[in-house]
């Protein structure tokens, strides 16, 4: 069955050194949208989000990283090529970015939509869920347990985000389905699969159009590919089917 792996990495730990390292990665596409954030912290998101894309689909396809070609898509997410010599078609993938959080999903199998928020007890999350939300959905949010309802929000909030990023990634992509179905919330469609997990105080969901079997989440410390690649190699044997996140040569 389908398996996919999510790298989830805090731009916050960047140091200007590793930022001057990564910007040296970049296209030159990509370099021009990454002057165009404003802030400081959207622009290590960016950064971070396109090299743990590399990285991730250089380690799924067994290349190097600097093989990984990235290019800009207005209003869409960036296409991925690998080089034409050799045999691997490009992964599927999806980004997602909250308050410093970066994480990448990469499968082999089965085209996915990831989503990632900061938990923020603070936010009235029932008013939000009214204006955001389908009838349905905002009814189902206001009866859950107040001691769950923070949770539960963005449990349905990442949810229905990866969904529409799952939706618009396909071709002829429709719009997402509701969330909420006779007072439940979905978990799966006929064509969509959620997984959410709460995770470094957020709350992730990896949406995927075939059921996945497995999924790792791994949660990087180091800050270059080759620290990342010593990470994942201790996860492997307890987490990673070996054909989900292969080992490289290259790094």
């Amino acid at each position: 069955m389908p398996s996919a792996v999510i790298l989830l990495h805090n731009a916050n730990q960047l140091t200007d050194d590793d930022s001057d390292r990564f910007l040296a990665c970049l296209s030159t596409e990509e370099l021009l949208r990454y002057q165009r954030f404003l802030r400081p912290l959207r622009q290590r998101e960016y950064l971070l989000g396109r090299i743990l894309l590399r990285f991730a689909v250089a380690r799924l396809a067994g290349i190097a990283p600097d093989a990984v070609c990235v290019t800009e898509r207005k209003n869409q997410a960036p296409l991925v090529q690998l080089p034409v010599t050799g045999s691997a078609t490009p992964p599927y993938f999806s980004l997602s970015h909250s308050r410093g959080w970066v994480a990448c999903a990469v499968s082999g199998d089965t085209a996915l939509g990831l989503d990632i928020e900061i938990l923020d007890a603070e936010r009235d999350v029932d008013a939000i869920g009214r204006a955001a939300f389908s009838g349905a959905e905002s009814n189902w949010l206001s009866s859950r347990p107040v001691g769950d309802k923070v949770a539960d929000f963005y449990a349905l909030w990442s949810s229905k985000e990866a969904l529409f990023k799952l939706m618009s990634a396909q071709e002829g992509g429709t719009a997402p389905p509701e969330q909420v179905a006779a007072g439940v919330r979905l978990r799966s469609g006929s064509d969509w699969h959620a997984r959410t997990w709460s995770q470094q105080g957020l709350a992730m969901t990896l949406c995927s159009r075939d059921r996945l079997q497995s999924v790792a989440r791994i949660c990087l410390c180091g800050a270059t590919p080759s620290a990342w690649s010593q990470e994942i190699t201790q996860h492997l044997p307890q987490h990673l089917p070996q054909h989900s996140l292969q080992q490289s040569s290259h790094h």
